[in-house]
């Protein structure tokens, strides 16, 4: 097994990710799911082990929807990875041929393409063809959307935020009417910013409450070791054994970090210790080519959190100087420290604790903090902490 930062895993070579798999598994049985993670967590690598490892009975049809920005394109895609996945069965495949030509719809160079004169509405033809699906599959169907967030914010973009809504709207009404297939959403943009920012739009309903949403966590330490270790093995470094138990701890059972680790002390072409491994990692926080893109956590501040960008970045500045502060210490941390630049972090600056209390759980379920039991706040990755001082000249 060779280490491949960012690259397709094997569904063989995924690790510790059987028990959550499991797990998935039998939420689907019953609902839907929105599968959530943090960047590099190995998401795709869980559904793509799903789509090639089925249970028994159910069969999985991943598509990874990133590039689509229409709706009728989202609809023209399903289709073909629909026909594509069940082109086994000659009943599945002959009702969607059937049910393309009687649209006028053709295929042009393996690609199913939908009528553009007369092309009847999208909404119309999304609801047909997932219900012919329930009637004419002969098997449990699972619909995998990766990156289904970015293309709900493509399509508000090119198509208005009323196309979004109307998509999640059907796609809910079709949940309610078929228990087949099941749909899974994912994406490494959280699918809450989308419905936000569909709400301050006044749009009022709740088009995701009837689906199980679950987390990606890092590693079992166990897992994050037999992963390190597998990798080491593969690229042929002989190490003591305490060295994986030193990359999982380093990097927090970050799947794609140990990865990145392991292909580094790879390069390097010399003896692997514990120490070669803490100088692997702080390189890693500090290279100016950032390989390990971790500006990425800066850069989406913006995007994430519009009027309220800066008095994140604040925040995030304020905890890693000081970590453990509950709400009433972080307030006023950013009363002393924060520059507000709009109205909106003027009020929150001045004493709007709803608002930062709001902008605090948006920034939890985007993974940058986390609260105990006390109520205190920190960054929810020690790793992220430490590369944020470092940028902050705070060593």
């Amino acid at each position: 097994m060779k280490a491949n930062p960012g690259g397709i895993v094997s569904p063989s070579d995924v690790i510790g990710r059987d028990r959550l798999i499991a797990q998935l598994w039998a939420i689907l049985k019953q609902q839907g799911l929105v599968l959530v993670a943090e960047r590099r967590m190995g998401k795709t690598a869980i559904i793509r082990k799903m789509e090639a490892e089925p249970i028994a009975g159910w069969r999985a049809i991943y598509l990874d929807v990133e590039g689509v920005s229409r709706a009728a394109e989202f609809i023209e895609r399903l289709a073909l990875a629909i026909r594509t996945h069940l082109s086994a069965s000659n009943k599945a495949t002959q009702w969607l041929r059937d049910f393309w030509s009687a649209l006028g719809g053709f295929e042009v160079a393996s690609i199913l393409k939908l009528p553009e004169a007369r092309q009847p509405h999208w909404k119309t033809v999304l609801e047909r063809l997932l219900g012919e699906l329930a009637r004419n599959a002969d098997q449990r169907l699972v619909l995998i959307w990766d990156e289904f967030p970015w293309m709900l914010q493509k399509i508000a973009r090119a198509e208005g935020a009323s196309a979004v809504v109307d998509l999640l709207d059907v796609l809910r009404g079709l949940r309610q009417t078929h228990a087949n297939p099941r749909l899974v959403f994912t994406g490494s943009i959280g699918l809450h910013h989308v419905v936000a920012g569909l709400q301050d739009q006044d749009y009022v309903h709740s088009p995701l409450n009837d689906l199980r949403t679950i987390e990606v966590p890092p590693l079992a330490p166990p897992d994050a070791v037999q992963l390190a270790d597998a990798l080491l093995r593969g690229e042929g470094l002989a190490a003591a054994a305490d060295v994986a138990e030193r990359i999982a701890e380093q990097v927090e059972g970050v799947p794609y970090y140990i990865h990145h680790v392991v292909a580094t002390l790879a390069d390097l072409g010399r003896p692997v210790t514990m120490r070669t491994v803490d100088a692997v990692v702080a390189r890693s926080l500090t290279e100016p080519q950032d390989s390990w893109n971790l500006e990425h956590y800066r850069n989406r501040l913006g995007p994430y959190y519009g009027e309220s960008a800066s008095l994140a970045r604040t925040l995030l500045d304020v905890l890693a100087e000081t970590e453990d502060l509950d709400l009433d210490a972080l307030h006023e941390q950013l009363r002393i420290k924060a520059r507000p630049d709009n109205d909106r972090v003027r009020r929150i600056v001045e004493g709007d604790r709803e608002e930062l209390r709001k902008l605090i759980k948006l920034m939890q379920r985007d993974h940058y903090l986390e609260q105990d039991e006390r109520g205190a706040y920190r960054f929810r990755f020690a790793l992220i902490r430490r590369w944020w001082r470092i940028d902050l000249g705070l060593g």
